[in-house]
């Protein structure tokens, strides 16, 4: 009989021999070797993902953002004065044309002067008669925020100046506008309680008799050409003129309420005006009088007409100056205010839809993984089907098959059928990804050791699906579920940026839409309309992307123990 031959590895055994004694303990007698207790706490698998994403700097930042985002889109609608105005005269939320495309106001940037996000804006290029009427402003509150340059050039052999002056876009002078009885007499209350009644301080200006004024200048420029006829002389200008200088002249003074002086026509042109001064150069004013006291309203068709300095007055009648953080739209509508009511609704939308997207496609693609075979090959030519057909054109025919449904536009308005058309669309095809991700993760962990050995001790299928399958696939589902956030917002604000979806006529706002109506301003002029929804999108996309990306990694079992 042969004898067994034993191999020792040679390596091994020098390897032992370098081992310092200092680390072996000799045994004593009836002493029971046995191990030593873990001294430290389990870490569960919750507490292990977290302190793994704790490690990542990156998502946690993105985290914060996202937090911060969250936290503005939920305040802000709360908080703001916008959202508290009347309903009777603002059935459609705040808006004053008045300061339409006002410019974003940062009350430290004004409080330390940087002349940037304060409300201004540099014009260049103005000359005398700019300057003065900016100057001859009868409101509380000049225009002219800072005389920044004078430059003066020879054109044509004369000398002319141009100024660059920084103007503040929320100084919009005086307006004429139509208040009731009670709103006159609590004006008027307000005004000698705070001792400014019919005052330069005062928040109503005397009016304006432009009638009268045009109807003497109108004289004085026939009486020119009956002079000019009388003497034998081309008259400078003609009836047809006269009436174009007129009526232009008319235009100007309903759409310039600021101007309280005199314009007449420079060189007899229909468009070209210069300030009218007296023998003594001043400025002559077209103040409507009653004897020598100025008249500062008077009663039409059971209202009072009165000429605000309407910056003042907006203030005394809403409680809240109009100064707006991100600037402000074509409407006169508060950029911060509805950044944050479209952003709640974005977000409203994407955690929505991604919620319900992934428990579908968890569901489906459980199913078709786990069971695999017939099951499988069925399920998988449905979902092919289903995912041919774009998400578009579901939504352009819901939007427009709901819009037309009368009966559904009475019960939803037209806030819920947007809503549900963006619903059916982003879910018709949305959780497709989802059931390939879960479909992809039960083959690969359905073979595993210990599944099989877990179905061998007669565990049930909803046992091995939920407490061996899915916790292993998570990292990868759970960042899935969570890139699908970004995935739909982004979709959405593409779409309301396209036009496919109207929020017009709905009243509600997103960030898409405010996008599209960034792009319809001149970005030149107005670029805040467009770079702050472009930021908030910007930083969801990229914080949800670096979020995700966290969650996968925290969520990998096989990085468990990476903990320390």
């Amino acid at each position: 009989m042969e004898k067994e031959v034993m191999n020792f590895n040679t390596d091994a055994a020098m390897d032992v021999k370098s081992i310092p004694s200092e680390l072996f303990r000799k045994k004593e007698n009836n002493e029971n070797l046995h191990d030593q207790a873990f001294e430290t706490k389990p870490i569960s698998y919750l507490r292990g993902a977290f302190m793994r994403f704790a490690k990542n700097k990156a998502s946690i930042v993105a985290a914060i953002v996202i937090g911060l985002l969250i936290l503005y889109a939920i305040i802000v609608p709360f908080v703001s004065p916008m959202a508290y105005v009347n309903e009777t005269e603002y059935p459609n939320g705040f808006k004053d044309p008045n300061f339409a495309y006002a410019l974003p106001y940062n009350p430290v940037n004004k409080a330390l002067n940087l002349g940037w996000w304060d409300g201004t804006e540099v014009k260049t290029g103005q000359g005398n008669i700019d300057l003065e009427m900016y100057e001859l402003d009868d409101s509380n509150h000049s225009p002219i925020a800072e005389k920044i340059a004078t430059v003066q050039d020879e054109i044509a052999g004369k000398i002319q100046t141009h100024y660059t002056l920084r103007i503040d876009s929320y100084s919009i002078g005086c307006k004429e506008i139509n208040v009731s009885m009670d709103e006159y007499d609590r004006l008027v209350a307000y005004e000698k309680e705070q001792g400014i009644y019919h005052t330069e301080k005062s928040i109503m200006k005397p009016l304006r008799d432009y009638e009268s004024y045009l109807q003497r200048y109108g004289d004085e420029l026939r009486e020119e050409i009956r002079v000019a006829e009388e003497e034998g002389r081309q008259a400078p200008v003609n009836e047809n003129g006269v009436i174009a200088i007129l009526d232009y002249l008319e235009t100007y003074y309903n759409q310039h309420q600021r101007v309280w002086y005199e314009l007449g026509a420079r060189n007899y042109s229909q468009n070209n005006f210069a300030i009218r001064h007296d023998a003594s150069n001043k400025v002559i004013p077209i103040y409507e009088m009653n004897g020598d006291e100025p008249v500062y309203a008077k009663e039409n068709l059971g209202k009072m007409t009165i000429r605000v300095d309407y910056y003042d007055y907006f203030t005394f009648h809403n409680g809240f100056e109009p100064r707006f953080f991100f600037g402000s739209n074509s409407a006169g509508e508060d950029i911060f205010y509805r950044l944050a009511v479209g952003t709640r609704f974005s977000l409203l939308l994407g955690v929505g839809i991604s919620i319900i997207n992934f428990i579908i496609g968890l569901i489906w693609g459980a199913v078709s993984g786990y069971y695999g075979g017939t099951t499988d090959l069925i399920m998988e030519r449905i979902t092919d089907i289903i995912s041919c057909v774009p998400s578009i054109v579901i939504l352009t025919i819901a939007s427009v098959q709901f819009t037309n449904n009368a009966g559904l536009k009475t019960t939803i308005g037209q806030e819920g059928i947007i809503v549900l058309a963006f619903l059916l669309a982003f879910v018709y095809s949305g959780w497709v990804g989802v059931a390939g991700t879960t479909r992809m993760q039960f083959y690969r962990f359905k073979g595993q050791e210990y599944v099989l050995a877990s179905r061998t001790l007669g565990a049930k299928d909803t046992r091995l699906i939920f407490r061996h399958i899915l916790p292993n696939a998570a990292g990868t589902l759970v960042t899935s579920s969570v890139l699908m956030i970004p995935g739909v917002i982004f979709g959405e604000s593409t779409l309301s940026y396209l036009g496919v979806v109207n929020f017009s006529t709905s009243g509600l706002v997103s960030i898409g839409s405010l996008l599209n109506e960034g792009s319809r301003a001149t970005l030149n002029a107005y670029p805040h309309m467009l770079f702050f929804p472009c930021v908030v999108i910007s930083l969801l996309m990229i914080c949800f992307n670096l979020f995700g990306n966290g969650l996968r990694d925290a969520f990998n079992t096989t990085l468990r123990g990476s903990e320390d």
